[in-house]
């Protein structure tokens, strides 16, 4: 039974769904959130509850103070997001993929491109179908933002010559996905088939990368030249740059944290790699260079563990900015827990962030919080407690691997410490969307938004701003290619993976396995603008010679803006959505 009461986005409201918390009596909204299944979320904390209940909407101040308390604590958590995929997901992936022996290219476009997407990824599988609105409106606005204001932001921050033909492949994919995507969405029912083709389109992208390389590496090699490939991914395309001979040596950090992590371990390992194309063998010079500049860490095994538990370090308090002062601050508390928690093997850091103290408790406590995490802990191998067990399995092998180590030496085993630390941080990353997903849906209730509102805006935003950081800022240091190519692959990766899990895993639940995709008014314009922003790339780029100008920004800053206009102007029902027939017959 729907209501006659519209939210915004032109989407009714009905009486079994949060949003119709308007229309309940003030004095009763409160039992009627906690009676209503819809308001109720698998988040560790019910936000809607504590706003209606604690807040009351009958005092208005109080409710305003409630509702800004909750964008501040969003914005809190887009701040963890970003900050655990820097510090714990990148270098623990660098490691695998070298584990692994996985080639450059398929490393770039698998593995560390889903360090980089994980906030997206998490989001798109913790909002699942039911919330299918938020999450399309998200990975499709976050397209746009990425194509044009972060590459925009590039381009005016340092006009550069763009590599035409990687960012031809890359640009056409993305826009043969979004026409896909457009074709099986528009009776609003994913098949299992589609869903799977989502994945397979990605896949053949990563097949055309590879014999795209696979040709440039023999091309190059013909000519006498070292081969530089670019992949489009944000961590794979830090590692290249074709405007300077050399790669500059990035000192050996002290500790393995810091917030130029992802950046410094982009570096080393194209570092690496080019001192291995030389055929030099620079691991003496590098266990020299980390001897040397290994004076900041302190001797001995409890400073040590204090120095590493340390949320702020002092690089990065001395060099910070007021503003960074304020964020190192204010996340510190989240830090300490995680470096507590998360094992980490960074190659940039001394020791390759070896601490063997830190090391050996984690071993004992960390596989025991998975079984928290993982929701678990209740379980019982016959009358014994999972976590008891856990918990002993953990302490046997910590304390076995504290006696065969030493401090000052790098054990054998060290990069295996990688994979434990990737298992617990995907898990963190899963934790906090899922907290994400649950205070949006809150700050829609209390304002009556719609789900795409809010896809299009504070998740997108939220997911996004990390990267545009990052992005200008590697640009203004001489890189701007680096951070320009990753605006193309990176969100094509999230959009084809988010869309193909989700809808994937919930058609195969289903008989006809086919999963139905709730749908806004808004998507057609979404798709409509993304489009715009990589055809408007393509000829721009054609026209001036492959030259990103400062022009070619402002451009997309155009085109970015007339998409938000649009879609807050039909949120607040002053103009009509794109793509809908608002004629009486």
């Amino acid at each position: 039974m729907q209501s006659k009461f519209m939210r915004y986005g032109y989407l009714p409201i009905r009486k079994d769904d949060c949003s119709y918390v308007w229309q309940i009596p003030s004095q009763d909204r409160c039992k009627w959130v906690r009676e209503t299944k819809d308001c109720i979320t698998d988040s560790v904390i019910q936000y809607t509850e504590i706003l209606f209940c604690t807040f009351t909407s009958e005092n208005k101040l109080l409710f305003g103070i409630g509702l800004i308390l909750m964008i501040l604590w969003l914005l809190y958590l887009f701040l963890i997001l970003g900050t655990t995929a820097d510090n714990f997901f990148c270098p623990s992936l660098a490691v695998i993929a070298y584990v692994l022996r996985l080639s450059d290219s398929i490393a770039g476009v698998t593995i560390l491109a889903f360090g980089n997407g994980a906030p997206d990824i998490f989001t798109s599988l913790v909002s699942g179908t039911e919330e299918g609105i938020i999450m399309f409106t998200e990975l499709i606005g976050a397209g746009v933002f990425v194509t044009a204001i972060i590459a925009g932001s590039v381009a005016i921050a340092q006009p550069f010559r763009v590599q035409l033909l990687p960012l031809m492949r890359d640009a056409s994919f993305y826009i043969a996905s979004i026409c896909w995507i457009s074709y099986v969405i528009r009776d609003e029912k994913v098949y299992l088939w589609e869903a799977s083709s989502f994945v397979l389109w990605y896949l053949l992208f990563i097949v055309v990368v590879i014999i795209m390389q696979i040709y440039e590496n023999r091309e190059q090699r013909l000519r006498g030249r070292i081969p530089s490939e670019s992949d489009p991914d944000i961590l794979r395309t830090y590692l290249a740059n074709k405007d300077m001979a050399v790669i500059p040596k990035i000192p050996v950090r002290s500790r393995p944290f810091g917030l130029r992590t992802k950046l410094d371990v982009a570096i080393a390992v194209e570092l690496q790699r080019k001192q291995i194309r030389k055929g030099s063998l620079a691991e003496a010079g590098r266990e020299e260079d980390e001897e040397k500049e290994d004076g900041d860490r302190p001797k001995g095994l409890f400073k040590e563990f204090l120095y590493d538990i340390n949320p702020i370090g002092e690089e990065d308090w001395t060099n910070a900015n007021s503003i960074f002062k304020f964020l190192l601050t204010v996340r510190s508390p989240v830090m300490f827990l995680l470096q507590l928690f998360i094992p980490i093997v960074n190659a940039t850091a001394a020791k390759r962030g070896w601490s063997k103290l830190l090391n050996c408790f984690q071993l004992c406590v960390t596989p025991t919080l998975m079984l928290f995490l993982l929701n678990v802990w209740r379980a019982h191998f016959g009358p014994v407690s999972v976590v008891l067990i856990s918990l002993l399995v953990g302490t046997v092998i910590g304390v076995i691997v504290f006696l065969m180590t030493d401090v000052d030496r790098i054990p054998n085993f060290h990069n295996t410490f990688a994979f434990l630390g990737f298992l617990f941080a995907m898990m963190t990353v899963y934790l906090i969307a899922n907290e994400v997903m649950a205070v949006l849906q809150c700050v829609g209730y209390a304002f009556s938004l719609s789900d795409a509102m809010l896809g299009i805006t504070f998740l997108a935003w939220g997911n996004s701003i990390g990267d545009l950081i990052s992005n200008v800022a590697i640009a203004r240091q001489g890189f701007p290619r680096m951070g320009y190519a990753a605006c193309f692959g990176g969100p094509m990766f999230n959009t084809l993976l988010g869309l193909g899990l989700t809808y994937g895993i919930e058609a195969s639940k289903r008989e006809q396995h086919r999963a139905t995709m709730r749908m806004s008014d808004m998507a057609p314009g979404c798709l409509a603008f993304l489009l715009c922003s990589l055809i408007t790339t393509i000829i721009y780029l054609n026209i001036t010679g492959s030259v990103a100008r400062r022009s070619y920004g402002y451009l997309l800053y155009s085109i970015y803006f007339a998409f938000i206009l649009v879609q807050f102007l039909s949120e607040f029902k002053l103009i009509h959505p794109l793509g809908v027939d608002h004629r009486p017959d």
